[in-house]
């Protein structure tokens, strides 16, 4: 590349680079000297801007991972999920695990999420049908909208009841007392 460069000449070359480090390099000049925005860059790579977002991220990486991906003993794949981590420590240790026991990418995505989230992910989530069937089951009985959202690592759910402060109130006591029985009749104490 030479010093200067006009905006659609590093557009063409970030449409025809196949190295995704030199990528991601590319999309940096368009952003930040360029002052290109996301979406316009996630436009022109007919890409969604969370691709761009993971792009900027590869040049977080260590200059040790980042020489893994051109002897090709990792993906670009790898980079990618390397690259969620928030460590430069982390990014090594991973980086090591994927080369000593030779992990997959799907493999990998197990130890990413383990390293970040700090669990171990162990497939035993319900089915999408039993989490509908409870989802509607709670949302009858409570007479709210009910939704519950499990991943591998984390769960929630969400009780959504319409109405004004005098019978939403009454509600949150209600599920309150539902969820924790002994609390019955005892009142809460409020620290300022």
């Amino acid at each position: 590349m030479t010093h200067v460069q006009s905006n659609q000449e590093i557009i063409e070359l970030l449409k025809s680079e196949k190295d995704i480090i030199k990528k991601a390099r590319l999309v940096e000049i368009l952003r930040h000297e360029n002052e290109m925005a996301l979406l316009e860059i996630a436009k022109i790579l007919s890409k969604h801007p969370t691709y761009v977002s993971h792009l900027i991220r590869l040049l977080r990486l260590p200059q040790l991972v980042v020489d893994g991906y051109y002897s090709e003993q990792i993906t670009p794949t790898h980079l990618m999920l390397l690259s969620r981590l928030q460590t430069e420590n982390q990014m090594i240790e991973a980086y090591e695990e994927i080369l000593r026991k030779s992990l997959t990418v799907g493999q990998t995505e197990l130890l990413i999420r383990q390293l970040k989230f700090d669990v171990a992910t162990d497939d035993l989530r319900l089915n999408p049908k039993e989490i509908v069937k409870m989802s509607k089951i709670l949302t009858d009985d409570l007479e709210a909208r009910v939704k519950i959202l499990q991943s591998r690592v984390r769960t929630k759910i969400v009780i959504e009841k319409r109405g004004n402060t005098g019978k939403t109130s009454a509600f949150i006591k209600e599920v309150f007392q539902k969820l924790r029985p002994g609390e019955k009749g005892k009142t809460i104490e409020i620290l300022d």
